[in-house]
């Protein structure tokens, strides 16, 4: 079984899995592997919706000891059959520590500290369908202390469906800089929610071309003081791959209720629908505020080599259910072994704009992604936006490499170019003022039988809100995540 596996493999990823229903965000070794197989058709169905349940990988047991793949592709399946190991103990414990002097500016889909010192433990333990994460966390900065539950959640299998409540943590898209309409950039906020496991095709004539399918869809609370207390947010998701390696999301974000908002289920229905005038009055009787979109990512191979190509859209709502005002995302991503040995290497592009782009007429109107004239506090949480890290009107491009040793020793670094609040629009949260940033990013993540040592370098010559000027920023970021 995995557990015969050496400890240096069960802790190859810099993450370890915990024994919930799915893998968890902010793996980025984890992601990469799934990314190799699925090209490999080792891994079928969609995979570009996080967390991703441990039920895509069932086949990755017999990939792991299959001659007819090579050294690096075994690799990867070793790696997740470890994981896959852990994720079936009943009861486990995880420490996380995380110190920083100054926290990442671009959150990535790589777990980064959120504050100068960032602390958790937690228990997690199975009982038949019912999967228990308890713990809490602190955090400290310049500004003050933090305590919080962040680290806890319940999950209930039912059949093929999970049903779960608590703070978890979504990625919606194929980006791996950017995903722009949830992402890890502010923290988790509690939900209640239901995802599909297994992605099984509809056995029925005119929909068996959906091939496999997911679903996912939550609602959570905004628990903190803003414009109305208390907002909610509902987020669906319908993921599918009509033929194998194409997948294609559908997404829906709404923002809506909260102290003084209307809230039922006329109010929401309303929302859901944007039939007619119901949704885009311009008055304060819409029900709220709302993103709609889509992604694509296909990702095949060519020889040795694991090629991925991605983009995705997402956009305010119009009338009827017309979707316009988009921000942007595209990028590619290869991958291939290095040697024999089951070394392999990874290089990607990704560029994401956030300025919204009017589909009709091409028109550029500032302000309106994650901002709303009802909802002035804008689609965040706690400071920052629940979608991209670059906030509203501003620009991500960047170039990121790595590779992964026989010792699963992950070596990795970026070079990006962000541009922010491009319009000067003095409500974006990440920087009031326009700035040019470059960042250039290096680290390693490195397994030892003590758990997993993270250590970052990152270089900035430009920071937020510096009209006139262009400070140099040098940041250090050491982590160690732990399980026993």
């Amino acid at each position: 079984t995995g557990r015969r596996t050496a400890w240096v493999a069960v802790a190859a990823s810099a993450t370890a899995a915990p024994p919930t229903p799915w893998a968890k965000t902010g793996d980025r070794q984890l992601r990469e592997d799934v990314e190799r197989l699925k090209a490999a058709r080792v891994i079928s169905g969609p995979i570009n919706a996080w967390p991703l349940p441990w039920a895509t990988m069932s086949e990755v047991n017999a990939a792991a000891e299959d001659p007819a793949l090579s050294p690096a592709l075994r690799a990867s399946a070793r790696r997740l059959v470890a994981l896959l190991d852990i994720a079936e103990q009943n009861q486990s414990y995880e420490v996380r520590a995380g110190f920083t002097n100054r926290p990442a500016l671009i959150r990535d889909f790589g777990s980064v500290a959120r504050e100068d010192a960032d602390l958790s433990f937690r228990t997690q333990r199975q009982a038949g369908p019912l999967f228990v994460s308890l713990g809490a966390g602190y955090r400290s900065n310049q500004r003050g202390q933090d305590w919080h539950f962040e680290p806890s959640y319940l999950a209930l299998k039912l059949g093929n469906w999970s049903l779960y409540g608590g703070y978890l943590e979504h990625w919606w898209g194929p980006g791996n800089d950017s995903a722009p309409l949830f992402s890890n950039s502010s923290r988790p906020f509690p939900k209640v929610g239901i995802k599909r496991l297994e992605a099984h095709p509809i056995d029925f004539p005119i929909l068996r071309w959906l091939g496999p399918w997911r679903l996912d869809a939550f609602m959570g609370v905004l628990n903190e003081k803003r414009d109305y207390d208390n907002t909610k947010v509902i987020g669906l998701r319908f993921n599918f791959e009509p033929t194998p390696g194409l997948e294609i999301g559908l997404n829906r974000a709404l923002q809506l209720c909260g102290k003084g908002r209307p809230c039922g289920l006329n109010t929401i229905g309303k929302a859901l629908t944007g039939l007619g005038n119901a949704d885009n009055t311009g008055t304060l009787n819409e029900p709220g505020n709302q993103i709609a979109g889509f992604d694509l990512a296909y990702t095949t191979r060519i020889g040795p080599v694991t090629a991925r190509f991605y983009g995705e859209a997402e956009a305010e709502d119009e009338d009827n259910i017309i979707v316009d005002k988009y921000a942007r995302m595209a990028g590619m991503k290869l991958s291939g072994p290095m040697g024999q040995n089951g070394s392999s290497w990874e290089a990607g592009f990704e560029w994401s704009d956030t300025l919204s782009w009017d589909l009709t007429t091409g028109d550029r109107h500032p302000g309106v992604i994650y901002n709303n004239f009802i909802y002035t506090s804008g689609f965040t949480y706690r400071g920052r936006p629940i979608g991209a890290s670059i906030d509203g009107d501003s620009r991500l491009i960047g170039l990121s490499g790595a590779i992964t040793d026989t010792a699963n020793r992950r070596w990795y670094g970026s070079v990006r170019r962000a541009e922010l609040n491009r319009t000067a629009v003095v409500r974006q949260r990440i920087s009031a003022t326009p700035e040019k940033i470059g960042i250039v990013t290096g680290g390693v993540e490195w397994p030892t039988q003590f758990g997993d040592l993270k250590l970052e370098a990152r270089f900035m010559d430009n920071a937020p809100n510096t009209p006139g000027r262009s400070p140099n920023r040098g940041v250090i970021e050491f982590a160690w995540p732990s399980r026993f």
